[in-house]
């Protein structure tokens, strides 16, 4: 356990913190840290760790959730070696987010061969749901129940202790106090408003590594019934971002309508009905950052409007930084790097666009 320790830490924890400060202290004196976490891993008595709460205000304002280095590494190291291995094998291939190898690149490679594969017709329909307020919204007692049979007693203390967290009263009242101070200085205020608050049995901590992972499994038998029951086997979803393919448009409102359905009485989860729609494949449509669209038997794919108006915003912010010493070369360079790596489907636009914004922002 003292070698999967410190290999969590350094090849994850450490390496991907921002805040080298914290990284720095915690080498200080490495081995006694070590020594804690192991021994934190075995206290039955683990309550998951306090959380630092902030904004972040790009591309949009959301709040974040950061643990302690020790809390961190924990979380890590359950999540690395128990979550995963007991329950990765329930999950589809076409749920993309978060594992090794799948995310945004993986939603986009199957999105396409997707969209080939159903060019046979003239005319073929998508379908795409969105989930209200997804993280805030998962059900803790349906979760608990998911992992109960899956996990040892001792192991579902600990995730148990994670889900629980968000009932804490400081979490809203973090949240609160950072709203209330942002709100007066923001020429975003309608964003700021839209942060939701948790409710007592509801949602995971933002941005743990448990959370990613246990948000992907909270859906994973719905996702085997689309691709199974209702017979749509070209299907995606990332995260809370569902995209179902089909040529007939009848069948995508009979499942549009049994999903729904489903959400609402298997999960307690609500659509959200402004983002969830049927399209023909000659309108087109947005999913994970870009515009599709079919045009003469050809499939167009082009970066939407809001996320390049996103990242030219955040371009400019982060080489604004740089040249204010805020940051250091390796932050910044990391941050755009970014964008490289997350828009590989428009890779030489994204790179026209940081030349542009950087040098002349």
């Amino acid at each position: 356990m003292y070698r999967r320790i410190l290999e969590v830490y350094e090849n994850e924890v450490a390496k991907n913190t921002k805040n080298k400060r914290k990284v720095y202290q915690f080498e200080k004196n490495k081995m006694q840290n070590i020594e804690l976490i192991y021994n934190s891993l075995q206290d039955e008595n683990y309550q998951g760790g306090r959380y630092n709460i902030f904004l972040i205000k790009y591309p949009k304002y959301r709040i974040v959730m950061s643990l302690s280095m020790r809390d961190k590494v924990i979380n890590h190291y359950f999540t690395r070696y128990v979550l995963m291995p007991k329950l990765t094998k329930y999950l589809d291939d076409r749920n993309v987010a978060t594992r090794k190898g799948m995310g945004t690149q993986a939603g986009i490679n199957y999105v396409k061969k997707f969209l080939e594969k159903n060019k046979k017709y003239d005319k073929f329909y998508i379908l795409k749901i969105d989930i209200s307020k997804y993280f805030y919204s998962i059900d803790h007692n349906i979760l608990k129940k998911m992992l109960k049979s899956e996990l040892s007693d001792f192991e579902y203390h600990y995730v148990e202790a994670i889900i629980n967290s968000t009932n804490l009263p400081y979490i809203n009242d973090s949240i609160k106090f950072l709203k209330e101070k942002e709100y007066p200085i923001s020429e975003r205020k309608s964003e700021i408003e839209k942060i939701p608050y948790y409710s007592v049995g509801k949602g995971l901590p933002i941005g743990n590594m448990s959370s990613q992972f246990l948000s992907i499994f909270y859906l994973n038998a719905l996702d085997h019934k689309i691709i199974h029951d209702f017979h749509v086997k070209h299907y995606v979803r990332y995260m809370d971002d569902f995209l179902l393919i089909h040529p007939d448009k009848k069948h995508l409102e009979y499942c549009l309508k049994e999903i729904q359905k489903i959400l609402e009485e298997d999960y307690k989860l609500v659509v959200n009905k402004n983002k969830t729609k049927i399209y023909s494949n000659s309108e087109g449509f947005e999913f994970l950052g870009y515009r599709f669209r079919i045009y003469n038997k050809k499939t167009i794919m082009t970066l939407r409007k809001d996320t390049i108006v996103r990242m030219k915003k955040r371009v400019k912010e982060v080489n604004y930084l740089y040249k204010n010493n805020k940051i250091t070369f390796e932050s910044a360079f990391s941050s755009i790097n970014n964008f490289l790596n997350t828009y590989q489907g428009s890779r030489e636009r994204t790179r026209r666009i940081i030349e542009k914004y950087w040098f002349n922002g």
